[in-house]
């Protein structure tokens, strides 16, 4: 997971930020990002598309679609999140 990357172009357009999903770097199979399927956030990748969520609707990237800068934020903030409960389910397996 660690070298596994989500590529994103930042673009200004009109004194506005967006930010266009160019796709994966080091993802190798279909669910390698890590997701949280049970409740709240999660996010996962699957044959190319990055799906999701804040814990209400499914949203989905392709590669070449745009976000604004606010759903982009909130994209990241969801991944960290991912990236925090992982560790912490890796850490309990290996107790």
């Amino acid at each position: 997971m660690a070298d596994s990357l989500l590529k994103f172009t930042r673009i200004l357009e009109n004194d506005f930020t967006f930010y266009r999903f160019d796709g994966f770097e080091n993802v190798k199979s279909r669910w390698e990002l890590p997701c949280e399927y049970l409740s709240g956030s999660h996010f996962a990748a699957w044959n190319g598309i990055l799906l999701y969520s804040d814990g209400n609707a499914v949203k989905y990237l392709s590669p070449g679609s745009v976000i604004p800068k606010n759903e982009y934020v909130e994209l990241i903030n969801i991944i960290e999140l991912g990236k925090k409960r992982l560790s912490e389910i890796q850490a309990k397996m290996d107790i």
